[in-house]
């Protein structure tokens, strides 16, 4: 008697905009995905190519280990082909996993970036971030604490109410929200060119406490935002 196999979820393919979204669903959600943007780079004075930029990469811990993640790729690979891309692109860091599945794939190192300095003021840095989110729904109804930890960098406690931040000079008993990222990350988070989930794929962002608090500031990161728009 053979056993039978689980069925593997269809790879799917949506576009928004410039971008093409390729992702697997499970249970009615993301549970695997890929984004295709278009990125034309300038060869001489007049030449250019037509590059598929590769981003928003990311699989939930759930759903990892099944072959998921590389069923989606194959898909992408195909549909960067269908739309008749010169090229491929992207970044990623050299010590995790998707970094050798790229490698399956046929891509190769071209440069290694390394952080060129440090954050000379991230208090400012940061408020200035959260204070730009607080402004918007459905965080600028929202009232609570939040610390903010840039790796390297003293940790930055705001306290958030009726859109308006404050900057608190000791940390509160109990933050509300507490997230955990590198300067570079957090500026990628706030840029639009990656979200929250795809940096918790990735482990580049740690957080704790309030589920809401943590949902608000997950619907401000991606309100307008189909998917990300940068790589």
């Amino acid at each position: 008697m053979r056993k039978a196999s689980k069925k593997q979820p269809p790879i799917e393919v949506a576009r928004h905009g410039d971008w093409t979204h390729v992702y697997a669903e499970v249970d009615g959600k993301d549970a695997s995905r890929v984004y295709i943007g278009r990125k034309q780079i300038r060869v001489g004075p007049a030449g250019e190519i037509r590059m598929a930029g590769i981003g928003g990469v990311g699989t939930e811990p759930a759903m990892r280990g099944k072959g998921i993640a590389r069923r989606v790729y194959q898909r992408t690979m195909r549909e960067i082909r269908r739309q008749r891309y010169s090229c491929t692109g992207l970044f990623t860091g050299t010590t995790i996993v998707a970094h050798r599945l790229y490698r399956d794939f046929g891509y190769t190192d071209v440069k290694v970036f390394a952080q060129p300095g440090k954050l000379l003021d991230p208090a400012a840095f940061v408020g200035k971030v959260i204070s730009h989110l607080a402004k918007r729904e459905p965080l600028s109804g929202w009232r609570g604490t939040m610390t903010v930890k840039l790796r390297e960098h003293p940790p930055v406690h705001l306290r958030l109410e009726s859109g308006e931040v404050t900057q608190l000079s000791r940390a509160p008993s109990a933050a509300d929200l507490s997230m955990t990222l590198s300067d570079m990350a957090f500026a990628a988070l706030s840029w639009g060119a990656a979200t929250p989930e795809y940096l918790l794929t990735t482990r580049e962002l740690e957080w704790q406490g309030s589920e809401e608090a943590w949902e608000r500031l997950q619907q401000v990161l991606s309100a307008s935002r189909p998917c990300i728009h940068g790589y």
